[in-house]
């Protein structure tokens, strides 16, 4: 679950696998749903770069890409879009690039995903902004992970050299990779990288095909439980946890959309909070969307916890290192200033009306 709040902490689950968790479990998970939501009186709305007055929104469909239904739980589950003005769209997706092709094309107005797969949008001139962000709560703790086999004869991070490595490419796990690997002083290019989606990585790893990968929470947990895989090292004190929401140029720059959305971050907010106040409701909802145990969920969301943020120079100089780190590796091709992918001005007004400082 991924949750945000206004200076509360947020737990979440990042790019789970989908189909990696109805093997392991048998459980069953939709892909499409849709439900409502009303826009509360006063609420903040802003064509991108401006507030302005708040319009009717009755007919209005705001379409959210979601990662495995964590958005759509917690709002469920603290009943946060209860009424209906406008209409939340649910897609699911695995990992942020795929998203940010649906925001690109338009079937998406708003999305959930790390900041890595923005640096890549920006770089191919992709029209999508980040509105909303959160930062990790404990910088000790991160949901990345890299794995290797359970039986693997892999000890040290040093034994990578030369190794294949499954992760996706274009994600913040593949960020994580890179991090970890420079700490070690393994260059990128000394090892095979196979580009798969973190569901596939979970599995290649658990199953002896790759030598190591990247994956997340609630992965982690369930494959360790399972004694399918070790944890090599953690990516807390690599890497950042970060978390955006980011939405299409053409939904922002529709009144309409845009007031929808900027009511849809604040309505986040308000369910954060109320989990917060119910940890136990949020580990069972964990449990009860994801088919893990109470255990696992423990387990997983105690790595994930993060609290809402404006985005902050100290968030956009992070992302510039980061950008700049693809670039010298070649895997983006031009030079860019990130600073140009936030907009700035509508995350300011969503946090000031939702008092997130």
């Amino acid at each position: 679950m991924l949750q945000r709040s206004s200076g509360a902490p947020r737990l979440g689950i990042r790019r789970i696998g989908m189909r990696h968790l109805m093997t392991a479990l048998g459980t069953t998970v939709l892909f499409v749903c849709t439900t409502t939501a009303v826009l509360a009186p006063g609420a903040v709305a802003s064509a991108s770069t401006k507030a302005t007055a708040t319009p009717n929104l009755s007919g209005v469909t705001l379409t959210f890409g979601d990662q495995f239904k964590e958005y759509q739980t917690i709002l469920t589950a603290a009943n946060a879009l209860q009424g209906a003005q406008y209409t939340v769209n649910w897609q699911e997706f695995v990992g942020g690039p795929p998203m940010v092709a649906a925001e690109t094309g338009g079937s998406v107005d708003l999305g959930d995903m790390a900041e890595t797969p923005t640096i890549f949008a920006q770089a191919a001139g992709d029209p999508v902004k980040v509105v909303a962000a959160t930062v990790s709560a404990n910088p000790n703790v991160s949901p990345f992970d890299l794995v290797v086999p359970a039986n693997s004869t892999i000890t040290k991070l040093s034994q990578l050299k030369g190794q294949t490595i499954g992760v996706q490419e274009g994600t913040v796990e593949q960020y994580v990779l890179i991090q970890i690997l420079k700490k070690a002083g393994i260059p990128y290019s000394d090892v095979t990288i196979e580009n798969l989606s973190v569901i596939n990585a979970a599995a290649a790893v658990s199953g002896g095909k790759v030598a190591a990968a990247v994956i997340s929470q609630p992965l982690t947990a369930i494959d360790q439980a399972g004694g399918k895989i070790r944890v090599l090292a953690s990516a807390a004190g690599y890497a950042q946890t970060l978390g955006y929401l980011t939405a299409s140029q053409s939904a922002l720059d529709n009144p309409k959309e845009a007031a929808a959305i900027a009511d849809f971050v604040q309505r986040f907010y308000k369910a954060q909070v109320v989990l917060k106040k119910d940890p136990l409701l949020a580990e069972e909802t964990y449990v009860k969307i994801y088919g893990v145990t109470l255990a696992e969920a423990k387990q997983a969301a105690s790595t994930v916890v993060t609290t809402a943020t404006p985005i902050t120079p100290a968030i956009i100089n992070y992302q510039q290192t980061e950008a700049n780190t693809f670039l010298k590796l070649g895997l983006i091709t031009k030079k860019i200033n990130v600073k140009g992918v936030f907009d700035l001005p509508l995350d300011e007004a969503i946090n000031a009306k939702a008092g997130v400082k």
